[in-house]
């Protein structure tokens, strides 16, 4: 998701990087199974009635139990046969006590209120002709480290079309009202809501998926597009990672969000921005990378939310070389920007907040999963990458995780990567002395390396200029100084480092 960060937003994902520690991953002590939402909004009033049911498996018998929960309802109340009670309810989370803990334990929240403006966007919730419940906003009992199914019931007026997860199963028309029931059959985390007036639906089957456009009427010429572009980037990541991990794929215009954003199992544009994207790439590739990245794959612990969409930017540089297609310029600017820092204005991976400049988070942690790939392979690094998808799904994972599952899936220790690029600031300082030598038919091409900083693995493309054209060598840095020499037939007229443009380096010296 590249886009400008708002304040409350940054205030909402430095609340989000505590998420990990008051609630739980793959060895939670509670487990939640299954969540039944009713929501009905009055369009009117301007507020929410929402019903929660939430199913919790429960064998350690934990008598505490943590959830997000918007401030701004008025009224806030639990019920089971658990005997719970509110201990707390204020910065955005929900502390309950069951009074009888037991092994199978079901929770129903009662909630009503107006909830304004989103915290995360600059638009209300309730509108007159649309509906935001967006997850981050924590409109219903969250827990952002479970997965869980669920089933939504979205009451509105008629005229209204309408997303949540899952697929569309119940459309109930009573009087002036209609009833949408959406239900999921893979575990998702992280819901989001919408309704919209104005929408106009388009659906397909394409290569065994079910996929809907639901865009404005002005923007209802790039379904066709969508249809086309998102079917094979699908496909792409599908076989790149691991299988689409959702029930349908959906593409959304929504007013009132600042760029794009991924959902459970859907994209979301602004329409300016999806004219701009549709118009210039002519495909969206990056958020619905994020449909594995961000949803399937969530990593746990300090920095977790930003670390992982930076790793996640990858994904959209390799659909792009696959289809030769050169480097969105987005990431080359970041890149730029990120290079052009003082190492102390570096930020480590557990550091990573929302307000962590964009030039970090996109213009080091793609470039950083490139480094791994180039080092290790092609042929490794995509089984490093299905291990991590396939031993992950539906589950948050740590650092820890992440790197000793790539190491398994590429045979190798990355070791070096975590100490010398995770967990040191800044990047490699290299002075580069090329020497030419020998005569006709018996030239040498000689490179010098000195790191003068820190020294780093780094494994790196020497492009060799000669009448015949660029030819390109390989070496691999390890030590302070080293030296490597290549014949050449034909008289180097000059050289180039990284010739692709792909590593994080500051280079000094004659070129």
């Amino acid at each position: 998701m590249l886009k400008s960060v708002n304040i409350r937003f940054l205030s909402l994902l430095l609340l989000l990087m505590g998420a990990a520690s008051v609630s739980r991953g793959g060895d939670e002590s509670y487990r939640i199974r299954h969540y039944d939402l009713e929501i009905k909004p009055d369009f009117g009033a301007k507020t929410i009635s929402l019903t929660a049911t939430i199913e919790i498996d429960n064998p350690g018998l934990e008598d505490t139990l943590v959830f997000g929960l918007n401030d701004r309802y008025d009224s806030v109340s639990v019920a089971s046969e658990s005997s719970p009670r509110i201990l707390k309810h204020a910065d955005g989370w929900l502390t309950i006590q069951l009074m009888k803990p037991t092994i199978h334990t079901t929770l129903v929240f009662r909630l009503n209120g107006m909830l304004g403006k989103s915290d995360d966007e600059n638009r209300e919730i309730v509108a007159d002709s649309s509906l935001f419940l967006l997850w981050s906003d924590r409109f219903y009992p969250i827990d952002f480290g479970q997965w869980a199914t669920v089933r939504t019931e979205l009451i509105l007026p008629s005229g209204f079309q309408a997303i949540a997860p899952g697929r569309l199963t119940e459309t109930e028309r009573a009087g002036s009202s209609v009833t949408y029931v959406f239900e999921t059959t893979k575990p998702t985390v992280c819901f989001s809501v919408f309704a919209d007036t104005r929408w106009i639906k388009e659906e397909r089957d394409i290569g065994g998926l079910h996929m809907q456009t639901l865009l404005y009427p002005d923007m209802q010429t790039f379904s066709d597009q969508i249809f086309r572009t998102s079917s094979g980037i699908l496909k792409f990541y599908s076989e790149l990672y691991c299988s689409y991990p959702f029930d349908q794929f959906s593409f959304v215009t929504i007013s009132g969000i600042s760029a794009r954003r991924a959902f459970p199992g859907f994209v979301g544009y602004a329409p300016a921005y999806l004219e701009k994207e549709l118009t210039s790439t002519g495909h969206d590739a990056h958020e619905t990378a994020l449909l594995w990245w961000t949803y399937t794959l969530r990593g746990s612990g300090p920095g977790s939310f930003q670390w992982t969409e930076g790793f996640g930017d990858y994904a959209e540089i390799l659909y792009d070389e696959a289809h030769h297609r050169p480097i969105p310029a987005n990431f080359r600017r970041f890149r730029e920007k990120y290079l052009a820092l003082p190492a102390d204005q570096d930020v480590l991976y557990a550091d990573l907040r929302g307000n962590t400049p964009q030039e970090i988070v996109h213009g080091k942690y793609p470039w950083l999963m490139h480094l791994v790939r180039f080092a290790v392979g092609d042929s490794a690094f995509r089984g490093a990458m299905k291990l991590v998808f396939e031993r992950f799904a539906f589950r948050t994972f740590s650092m820890d995780e992440f790197i000793a599952t790539l190491e398994e899936g590429c045979g190798q220790s990355l070791r070096w990567w975590r100490e010398e690029w995770l967990e040191r600031k800044g990047v490699p300082e290299i002075i580069f002395l090329p020497q030419v030598g020998g005569g006709p038919s018996h030239y040498t091409f000689t490179c010098v390396f000195e790191q003068t900083g820190n020294v780093y693995h780094l494994p790196l493309e020497i492009g060799i200029e000669t009448k015949a054209g660029l030819r390109i060598e390989r070496v691999n840095l390890s030590e302070r100084r080293m030296a490597f020499t290549f014949p050449s037939r034909e008289d180097p007229t000059g050289s180039v480092l990284d010739p692709k443009g792909w590593l994080l380096m500051k280079v000094s010296g004659l070129q």
